[in-house]
């Protein structure tokens, strides 16, 4: 792993074969986009995107949960450095998918979801990584969950490789305690159940030395479940995945609807959609909860993490609602999908499935006991 930094910043700094520069003077900054084209086409064949990411969240600090080190602020071209990196390693592994063999294409995607939700190290509140690398990472484990969502947990089996076993078990020692969910079992359960653990850590009755750590996570948490119905639905994705239409119709209906058939995959006999509404709905309970718990007590105040993590739940809730249901029959086009984020209008069209969820006269009470506590001031009439 050592070196591998360097490596890339001189792959990056040097133009690539038979690079037609554009007219006027050099440009550095056209090198390295071209040089980094370059690479994420040819296949990063000594994998210096994973390596990179792995030296320099070591070298800083972000691996390993290690309660005697903290981790330092990144400079300015290391935080470029690793965006560049999550994306390109995205780019990559999405377009050589058959070429990993399967551990590893599962590691890296646990691995860039721990990074991404901050869970690789003991981060204070002050120092964490920048918001563009972990939804760089982020983005990069959702594109990795759709990819293999229709495939079954034993695919690929066969497919060995030295160097990346290596990096799997590198991985394996920087970050002992990384979060791994078990091919040989629904892995969509496992991943659903562990979001719903870390969306309900910030509300639970623990001491709050650590509650802003909390709810950073929950935060991230949200944010990495919009994300991954903005990669099923369409609408708000940015990757490549180098594979037809087809491919996209059927990750839409078996992320809505589940199957039933095992032939057709082991990863979505569920729907992902179902359990992202019980995720999402049950953490906006938790939020009306707590708001009302603490507004009856005068403390209205909330501090920007509880904020942003409450707008981030609202906004992944606001998603899971705003689902084109039946989309994929035919009428649904992959490429033209635009993102609703920063718009509130939600149209419902929810499924019979969802009446109970959503149709429950104690949580829509509670929703508006929460938006007069919130917008209105104690004496009723003064605006928040």
């Amino acid at each position: 792993m050592e070196g591998s930094t360097e490596s890339l910043r001189q792959i990056l700094c040097t133009a690539p074969p038979n690079w037609q520069p554009p007219p006027g003077p050099p440009n550095p900054i056209t090198v390295l986009h071209a040089s980094l084209e370059h690479l994420r086409n040819t296949g990063d064949e000594q994998y210096l995107f994973l390596r990179t990411i792995l030296e320099v969240l070591a070298l800083n600090g972000y691996l390993g949960g290690n309660a005697n080190s903290s981790p330092t602020h990144l400079t300015c071209e290391m935080e470029q450095l690793l965006f560049h990196c999550a994306t390109g390693l995205r780019h990559v592994v999405l377009f050589r998918w058959d070429s990993y063999q399967p551990s590893l294409r599962a590691c890296i995607r646990d691995f860039v979801l721990a990074v991404g939700l901050g869970l690789t190290c003991n981060a204070s509140d002050s120092v964490r990584l920048p918001r563009t690398v972990s939804m760089a990472c982020l983005s990069c484990a959702s594109s990795f969950w759709k990819r293999g969502w229709t495939e079954d947990g034993d695919s690929d089996s066969r497919v060995t490789n030295e160097q990346q076993s290596y990096l799997e078990s590198l991985i394996g020692n920087v970050q002992p305690d990384l979060q791994r969910f078990v091919s040989n079992q629904d892995e969509t359960q496992q991943l659903f159940a562990f979001v719903n653990t870390l969306l309900a850590r910030p509300f639970e009755q623990q001491p709050s030395i650590d509650l802003q750590s909390r709810q950073y996570t929950g935060s991230m948490t949200a944010s990495f479940l919009s994300l991954l119905i903005g990669e099923f639905s369409g609408g708000n994705s940015s990757a490549r995945y180098n594979l037809p239409i087809e491919f996209h119709r059927l990750c839409h209906h078996l992320f809505e609807s589940g199957s039933d058939d095992l032939s057709v995959s082991v990863n979505c006999n569920k729907s992902g959609l179902d359990s992202t509404l019980h995720a999402s709905m049950a953490a906006l309970s938790s939020l009306v909860g707590y708001v009302l718990g603490n507004a009856s007590s005068g403390a209205v105040q909330f501090d920007e993490c509880f904020l942003e993590m409450g707008s981030n739940i609202i906004d992944v809730t606001c998603d899971v609602l705003s689902w084109e249901f039946g989309a994929s029959a035919g009428k649904w086009d992959f490429a033209s999908g635009s993102s609703r984020r920063g718009c509130y209008s939600v149209l419902l069209r929810p499924p019979q499935r969802w009446r109970d969820t959503l149709i429950n006269p104690e949580f829509l009470g509670a929703m508006f006991s929460c938006h007069k506590s919130v917008r209105v001031g104690r004496d009723g009439d003064q605006p928040r």
